[in-house]
């Protein structure tokens, strides 16, 4: 529809890294018909992500916008959005985020949805990170990225398991390596879909193995964040 097509239009822009510093006139307009709250939520939320943060009149733009249109009781579920990081005031600190997308490649301009030879095809142009990292991992080692990996929240670390030598198993040719990927917190069907791409691809060599506390979805995820997210309609 017209309407999903406008709504990833400005997700794609953002991911881009374009007008991601100024007040979205597509998010207006949307809290200006009163388009389901969820959905406004994860637009803001993508943008502040995608700018390392808000500059403090915009984001104090779009709370009062969302607190006058929706309803004073939501100032919870703001508050929830700053806590886990979605939401927050742009401080002195650099954007790290365009330097992590150019240097994973998490956005391919010429995605092929019908043929594809990327992960990035199930997001129509963007790579999961989760899976870009995996992928990385895989071929040639996060060494490789190390000074990326300081940009991105949470701590990372590499542990090789010493194993008995009566335990050692030689891989016979042709053999592919199996990789447990877990994730904590949920996992969406598009990165599921990404990971099956990866094992697929003619020079893999890999097996993923997928394990989760929960499949989630934008949507269900800014939900499971809000104050009283029964009163919203999807």
């Amino acid at each position: 529809s017209e309407a999903f097509f406008d709504n990833l239009t400005v997700e794609q822009e953002f991911m881009t890294g374009v007008d991601t510093d100024k007040v979205n006139t597509y998010i207006e307009d949307c809290i200006s018909q009163k388009d389901p709250l969820i959905k406004i939520l994860r637009l803001v939320s993508m943008q502040s992500v995608c700018n390392n943060g808000l500059k403090q009149k915009v984001l104090d733009y779009y709370k009062r916008e969302i607190l006058q249109t929706y309803g004073y009781e939501h100032i919870l579920t703001l508050n929830n959005l700053e806590k886990v990081g979605l939401l927050k005031p742009q401080t002195g600190s650099r954007n790290n985020y365009p330097t992590i997308r150019k240097t994973l490649k998490l956005w391919m301009e010429d995605a092929n949805e019908q043929n594809p030879n990327d992960i990035s095809y199930v997001y129509s142009g963007y790579a999961p990170l989760s899976i870009r990292l995996t992928q990385v991992l895989a071929r040639p080692g996060w060494r490789s990225i190390e000074e990326v990996l300081k940009m991105l929240p949470g701590s990372h670390f590499e542990e090789r398991q010493q194993l008995p030598s009566g335990l050692h198993k030689k891989r016979q040719q042709g053999e592919n390596r199996t990789t447990l990927v877990f994730f904590l917190g949920g996992v969406t069907y598009a990165e599921i879909a990404a990971l099956r791409f990866l094992s697929q691809m003619e020079d893999s060599g890999m097996e993923y193995i997928i394990a989760t506390t929960k499949l989630i979805n934008g949507t269900t995820w800014v939900k499971s964040l809000m104050d009283r997210p029964e009163s919203q309609i999807l």
